[in-house]
């Protein structure tokens, strides 16, 4: 199994929209994959998803549900394990909630991915699943303060891991996005080392259709799954998985000239 931590330096990059995308495109390759929304406070998965979970983390924290109960089933590869909003649950120790949590991802079974949203910032919730996890991604968009604050969440993660992943949000273009990625490496190469390595998954463009999408409580990746930003996600997603579905098959990439007819028809 496969434990991937998203994370942020600082909210508002659009970590959790992509989780949740992503999570789903992991299903539809025919992947085993659970989602916890660990933005301990601050939940919004259960937005993002269009579900109402009729019990949460709380609940079980509480004793009022156990770990399965509050499980929502997205689609039979894709499972939802709510977290809280609000005051309550920063009343529990953290330690407390790890162990739920990790006691409960026990009684799953087998899962091909763990994906965890985590909160932002390096509170001790998030370095503990960058330690715990098999990898981590790190989110960030082109305003000078997010990509400052990945830095030092890039910076953490070389303490625990030998590489991280880097996924570009809310972007102009694609050369906008390979430029801050190959700043960060610079910057990484000469204050962190050469053995420490950003691994670049892709960026996501700002689209209005994403927005629109998230209003509405719907995936951009299921409900316009032809669209630039879902076709986006997809390459990020094909990334890590090395292009390959559950059963081993090739994931075919989308012809540029596709991508290409999208752009002029203004279909992103």
């Amino acid at each position: 199994m496969k434990f991937i931590t998203i994370t942020s330096g600082k909210g508002g990059v659009g970590k959790s929209l992509l989780a949740a995308n992503i999570s789903y495109m992991l299903s539809q390759y025919g992947y085993k994959v659970a989602l916890f929304d660990a933005d301990v406070g601050l939940a919004n998965q259960d937005i993002i998803l269009g579900v109402n979970p009729k019990y949460t983390l709380l609940d079980v924290l509480k004793g009022n549900a156990s770990f399965k109960d509050a499980i929502v089933e997205i689609n039979k590869n894709f499972l939802f394990i709510p977290g809280e909003s609000g005051e309550e649950i920063l009343e529990y120790k953290n330690s407390e909630i790890l162990k739920s949590f990790y006691e409960g991802v026990e009684e799953l079974g087998e899962l091909d991915y763990l994906i965890i949203d985590t909160g932002a910032g390096i509170g001790e919730t998030v370095r503990s699943f960058i330690k715990a996890s098999t990898d981590t991604v790190v989110v960030t968009m082109p305003d000078p303060s997010a990509v400052m604050d990945a830095y030092s969440m890039i910076k953490y993660t070389a303490k625990e891991k030998d590489e991280v992943f880097l996924i570009l949000n809310y972007v102009r273009n694609k050369d906008e996005a390979i430029e801050i990625a190959e700043r960060l490496k610079k910057v990484s190469k000469k204050h962190i080392g050469e053995q420490f390595k950003i691994e670049y998954l892709g960026y996501l463009e700002r689209s209005r259709l994403v927005e629109e999408s998230t209003k509405k409580r719907e995936l951009v990746v299921k409900n316009h799954a032809s669209s630039i930003p879902a076709l986006q996600i997809a390459d990020i997603t094909k990334k890590l998985t090395n292009s390959l579905t559950k059963d081993g098959e090739h994931i075919k990439d989308t012809p540029n000239v596709a991508i290409f007819f999208k752009r002029l028809f203004q279909q992103s």
